[in-house]
């Protein structure tokens, strides 16, 4: 976890530093959750994902949690994360944007994760 790289994640409380960490929903789909430190130990600070069931999705898109989801928004396009598509999911009262992620980006900010992702869902990162 230490090698991680860090990103600054700017929202409607200030500038904080962020690891990201890549995973699989238990059922297939990219999970991605942000970290931070709090007194020297990870925590977890949010889920930049959100699994909806029901949705087809190819392996590098993932929807967008709807909390601060302009700044998540933002947070992805600043540090080139992937692409935000024009398609959105709705679950109960809420609408989530879908984003097409950058696998080789993520690579460079969670090797492990994402290594360990492409081999659960048996994928090739080029």
């Amino acid at each position: 976890m230490d090698t991680k790289q860090f990103l600054e994640y700017e929202w409607e409380y200030g500038n904080v530093e962020i690891a990201l960490h890549v995973g699989k929903y238990l059922y297939g789909g990219l999970y991605i959750e942000m970290l931070c430190r709090e007194d020297g130990n990870w925590e977890t600070f949010s889920d930049l994902t959100k699994n909806i069931p029901g949705y087809v999705l190819e392996e590098n898109e993932a929807y967008i949690t709807h909390d601060f989801s302009d700044s998540k928004l933002k947070f992805i396009k600043k540090h080139k994360l992937g692409t935000v598509m024009p398609d959105y999911a709705r679950s109960g009262f809420c609408t989530y944007r879908k984003v097409a992620f950058d696998l080789k980006r993520l690579a460079e900010l969670d090797p492990d994760g994402v290594k360990q992702f492409a081999q659960e869902m048996d994928i090739e990162i080029k």
